[in-house]
């Protein structure tokens, strides 16, 4: 099986998105997207920036344009699944090189593409949580120019990219999977005397070797006072001790979705705090999965999570809410907290991320589900106990 989107999918999101767009009073919709968070460029294009940024230009009417730097053509040729593509100097690397002699396009040659005399007279900006300055500034600047206002617009693509398709589904299923296989071949070799760094290298190397195309993430392995990093990275000098609780985190990334599969581990013996710990984080991630189906308020799933912590007496122990969104990026859209408003609906996919800390460690229990009417598809579930190494 062949772990892709088709044409017709990605045509039929600038479809959805158009239409959309009718309802939001746009002319133009810009969605901006880097190296570290290519989402918004990637859904519409299979594009992936690389040094430099790039966006999707999407009219009310008519065909989208990729818009990349000056250095990425024939590279964006070969990925993008949107035809039209033209370089813009200020989606340059972050070095800004000028290119002496280079013809490139303009954003003003672009607006004035689709503006008339007609037109509503608002652009459309998705990604401004991490849109470079010059790009923004660029873009208002632009729209000025032909008496635009520029509008914040992630809600309507966060809107679209919530439901998941047939195709989006079973390829999250298929990255799920990888990266549950690289949790069993680190299990079958982690040992006391390895490094963090060096426990993370056996992990890449198996996802690698599954097919995934990179990781979805920065993978970690933390040890001992490490492990009380809610995101952290592996050291390098940090040797893992008999003794000590391990945290494994791992994600693979396959056509552009992220995956995610989170165990603590105990090197021999350790406390018996942190062996209750360990059990209270499982109890409460297992009651978490098995409260969540579709219609069922967002809240509630937090309510019930939240009480088996009160139970057990960690209810301090916790950082956020019991889920988040997962798709093109590991964590997106929607959260699931005790102020979440909405419903869970079908086809909607969570990373079930229960992360506890307490008296200098913590621990995360992680799996991805997809939501259905009865319950949820779970994409991971193996080594879903209490584990002790040696």
């Amino acid at each position: 099986m062949a772990y892709i989107i088709s044409k017709d999918e990605f045509r039929s999101r600038i479809k959805r998105t158009q239409e959309a767009m009718v309802d939001a009073g746009l002319d133009i919709l810009i969605t901006f997207g880097n190296e570290a968070e290519p989402q918004y460029v990637r859904y519409y294009a299979n594009y992936w920036p690389s040094f430099e940024t790039a966006s999707v230009c999407i009219p009310l009417v008519g065909e989208p344009v990729l818009l990349i730097g000056p250095e990425s053509g024939t590279y964006s040729a070969y990925w993008s699944k949107i035809k039209a593509i033209e370089r813009i100097k200020v989606l340059r690397e972050s070095s800004e090189p000028e290119y002496p002699g280079e013809k490139l396009n303009t954003l003003y040659n672009l607006f004035n593409r689709y503006l008339n005399e007609d037109s509503m007279r608002r652009i459309g900006i998705v990604g401004y949580p991490f849109m470079s300055a010059p790009v923004y500034k660029a873009i208002c600047e632009t729209a000025a120019a032909f008496g635009c206002e520029v509008v914040r617009a992630e809600q309507l693509v966060i809107n679209l990219k919530m439901i998941k398709s047939r195709q989006e589904v079973a390829i999250m299923k298929h990255a799920a999977k990888i990266s549950e296989q690289a949790v069993g071949k680190v299990l079958e070799i982690i040992k006391p005397g390895m490094t963090e760094t060096q426990v993370v290298g056996e992990a890449e190397r198996e996802i690698r070797a599954l097919g995934a195309e990179n990781e979805a993430y920065p993978m970690w392995c933390l040890s001992g006072v490490n492990t009380q990093h809610a995101i952290g990275r592996p050291d390098a000098n940090k040797v893992i001790r008999e003794g000590e609780l391990v945290q494994l985190q791992f994600g693979a990334r396959v056509a552009g979705y992220a995956s995610s599969v989170g165990r603590p581990v105990a090197m021999g013996k350790v406390s018996d705090e942190i062996l209750e710990l360990m059990d209270i984080g499982l109890e409460a991630h297992l009651a978490t999965i098995e409260c969540m189906r579709a219609g069922i308020p967002a809240k509630e799933v937090d309510r019930r999570y939240r009480e088996v912590l009160e139970k057990r007496g960690a209810a301090g122990c916790n950082l956020y809410g019991p889920c988040h969104g997962s798709g093109l990026m590991e964590g997106e859209h929607p959260w699931i907290e005790s102020n979440s408003d909405y419903l869970l609906k079908e086809n909607m996919t969570y990373c079930v991320d229960t992360f506890l800390k307490r008296n200098g460690y913590g621990l995360r229990w992680e799996d991805q589900v997809c939501v259905k009417e009865g319950g949820v598809d779970q994409f991971t579930g193996k080594y879903l106990e209490v584990m002790s190494i040696g």
